[in-house]
């Protein structure tokens, strides 16, 4: 819904001031190769926290990872600016703050603007694999709730860039979107009775 507004807003002043908004408008799917890119360390060194950025989308905010961590791991205190959804993948994970839960494989966990936890990996279940969809900023905090930094798409993909540079790799493009994926063309209609 937020990015039918998005549009929508766009394409108001696109009427306005004669600007094409075109590339806002995807016209097929696009895909994007979880094999390009690489895990990075994430968060306080101490912790075995890993994070591999499949994309990011400077229209919108968001960033989609894959956050890996060892069991007894953590991610320091945060605060979300915007809402987040994360799907479990492989072992077990929670929040300090609310111990009446734990995700595992297959649970999704919405995560609501505003809120504030300390994720970490259960001990019991092995290493653990979620992706994440992260709207807006993280603002990460001290024990005494001050600010120790903030964390947006840009700043994440400037610590992937880094990443790579650092260690000689290849650095894969994950903005979205870049282009428009011709979507498909039927020749003759088929009616839904032959379908």
């Amino acid at each position: 819904m937020k990015l039918l507004y998005i549009l929508c807003f766009c394409l108001l002043i696109a009427v306005s001031d004669g600007t094409n908004y075109d590339f806002l408008l995807a016209n097929g799917p696009t895909h994007i190769s979880a094999n390009n890119t690489y895990f990075f360390p994430w968060g306080d060194p101490k912790s075995d926290i890993k994070l591999k950025l499949l994309q990011v989308d400077p229209y919108t905010g968001l960033w989609i990872t894959l956050l890996r961590g060892a069991p007894g791991s953590q991610l320091g205190i945060h605060r979300h600016y915007d809402q987040v959804y994360g799907y479990t993948l492989k072992g077990a994970w929670g929040y300090r703050e609310h111990p009446e839960w734990l995700s595992k494989p297959g649970d999704i966990v919405h995560e609501t603007p505003g809120s504030v936890h300390t994720l970490y990996i259960h001990e019991d279940y092995g290493e653990s694999e979620t992706l994440f969809f992260v709207w807006g900023a993280l603002e990460f905090l001290d024990e005494s709730g001050n600010t120790n930094y903030i964390e947006d798409w840009r700043s994440i993909s400037q610590k992937y860039v880094d990443y790579c540079e650092k260690n000689n790799l290849p650095i894969i493009d994950i903005t979205y979107p870049k282009e428009k994926a011709p979507d498909i063309e039927f020749k003759e209609k088929i009616s839904k009775n032959e379908l």
